[in-house]
């Protein structure tokens, strides 16, 4: 059997688990002898159970026929031992023995200091959304690649926000590589496997099972330089993707959010505990690259992308008429109705509209909801 068959075989046996597969290449040294040893020298690494199955795979003709499968969606295989295998994943705690891939892995993935993932709260308010659009956008301009888990909220956020910038994005799916969720994202994981990569460490038709979730966020991390949680809840799933990353040596930078609030108690809580607080993308930015290189690699950047729409909207909010000042102080990310501005100002329905109009226009305000005002970031 040629290699890339053996891990297929391998990788998909009943009852036996990555960290299982891990210990016995240690033990036998490669695949290809896992694969001719006996039954008797198998007992001596195995439960009777899983010598069962792995004897029992080796009759099945369903790896060849999974091979053609990922054949014909167009999906990678890549191994421990192929060339192709992120070089960051070697070094993690457990790394997956196989990982399938949609879409191109490019070479900055095993660059230092080009990688961020962005998590959070699937649960995503609208503080949270146009944080993490700024974040993401600013940082894909800065060249940096965006890693996250696809999952509702920040996840997609973070994924189409990198999309929009031109930038490279990588999901990491807690489900089959052929499985996006939720469905609902399928539309995303089809633009992100064109323009970045879909990865999973799970075959073909795995459904998403809330014990492959945690599972998948060492990978995130471990794919990324440093992860940035914005928005999450005391007990987010997320918080665990910031302990992995602290597990394997990487930096976790948080967005601080409002005390009281239950979507920012988790962040809230990682800077108390020593994350590195970020107001601003150029926050991890200096981080990464240090102040000296800051403007080389982001302000170039960002400028050839937009640089007359970056300056026009530089005027205007310095150069704000005195009434549209007033508007604008009482408004922040925060979505405030209408009414409560016409009364915070004391301009009067038709006045009030008038201002709002034009300023939205001008690309400084916008409205998240309908009636509801908030600033541009």
């Amino acid at each position: 059997m040629k290699e890339e068959l053996l891990y297929l075989w391998f990788n998909n046996i009943d009852d036996i688990g990555n960290g299982t597969r891990l210990r016995l290449l240690r033990e036998f040294s490669s695949v290809e002898n896992i694969y001719e040893a006996s039954e008797k020298i198998l007992r001596n690494h195995l439960s009777d159970i899983q010598v069962k199955r792995l004897i029992d795979s080796k009759k099945s003709s369903k790896y060849s026929e999974l091979e053609q499968r990922l054949l014909e969606r167009n999906i990678n295989v890549l191994y421990l031992e192929k060339k192709d295998y992120p070089l960051k994943l070697c070094n993690i705690y457990n790394p997956p023995t196989i990982l399938y891939v949609k879409g191109r892995l490019n070479k900055g993935i095993n660059s230092y200091n080009m990688n961020i993932a962005i998590v959070g709260s699937r649960k995503l308010s609208i503080y949270g959304k146009e944080i993490t659009g700024f974040f993401s956008r600013e940082l894909s301009f800065a060249g940096i690649n965006i890693i996250s888990g696809m999952a509702k909220g920040v996840d997609s956020m973070a994924h189409k926000a990198s999309l929009e910038a031109g930038g490279y994005t990588v999901a990491v799916l807690g489900s089959g590589i052929n499985v996006p969720y939720p469905l609902e994202n399928t539309e995303l994981y089809e633009e992100i496997s064109k323009n970045g990569a879909v990865i999973s460490e799970y075959g073909l038709d795995v459904s998403p099972k809330p014990g492959l979730f945690p599972m998948r966020n060492r990978i995130i991390s471990g794919l990324s330089d440093g992860v940035l949680v914005v928005e999450a809840q005391k007990k987010s799933g997320s918080l665990i993707t910031a302990d992995c990353a602290l597990e394997q040596g990487k930096q976790v930078y948080a967005v601080p959010g409002r005390l009281k609030d239950k979507n920012s108690e988790g962040t809230n809580n990682l800077i108390k505990s020593g994350a590195y607080l970020v107001t601003h993308p150029e926050d991890i930015i200096w981080d990464l690259k240090g102040e000296d290189n800051y403007k080389d690699m982001c302000f170039d950047a960002i400028n050839e992308v937009d640089e007359f729409e970056e300056e026009e909207n530089m005027v205007n909010k310095n150069f704000l008429a005195p009434i549209e000042k007033m508007v604008y102080s009482c408004l922040s990310l925060e979505p405030k109705y209408i009414d409560d501005i016409i009364q915070f100002t004391g301009l009067g329905v038709t006045k009030t509209i008038s201002v709002l109009f034009s300023m939205e226009e001008k690309g400084i305000i916008k409205q998240p909801l309908k009636g509801y005002y908030i600033v541009t970031v």
